[in-house]
């Protein structure tokens, strides 16, 4: 797969089995002015991919088609532009493959129930990160 290429963007795919977090995330990141598009399907997610840029990948790690460490493992081997973040149910335990995985790959990462406050200031810094060197004016 070729993905496009790195451009203006304020999309995020959201990726997550759980139609319930879908919803949230849409109604959500929609009101905060970001442009969400949601899938239950990670195969979804790279057909997606080959046609549209987003800023920013935001998936779940617990998934039937294929888990999340997976997921960004066909992210980064298709050089997908975008930012990746992680979100989970498991909690927050310092010990977890998620907060290791997080030291190594420099991943956001999300716990469930969402702290709406660290999410709307993690997808901010994600977009300004990928904009890094393009010509953008500041989301607003």
């Amino acid at each position: 797969m070729d993905c496009l290429r790195k451009r203006n963007s304020d999309r995020i795919l959201v990726v997550d089995d759980e139609e319930g977090v879908l919803d949230f995330l849409d109604i959500f990141l929609t009101s905060l002015g970001w442009k969400p598009q949601c899938t239950s399907s990670v195969k979804t997610a790279l057909a997606t991919l080959e046609k549209h840029t987003y800023f920013l990948v935001l998936t779940d790690i617990a998934m039937p088609d294929m888990d999340g460490y997976e997921f960004v493992h066909a992210l980064r081997e298709r050089h997908v532009p975008s930012e990746i973040a992680l979100m989970t149910g498991f909690g927050y335990n310092p010990q977890h493959t998620l907060v290791r995985i997080r030291r190594s790959m420099h991943l956001q990462f999300y716990f469930k129930p969402f702290d709406r406050l660290k999410i709307s200031e993690g997808i901010q810094n994600a977009w300004t990160k990928y904009h890094q060197g393009l010509l953008t004016a500041p989301h607003a």
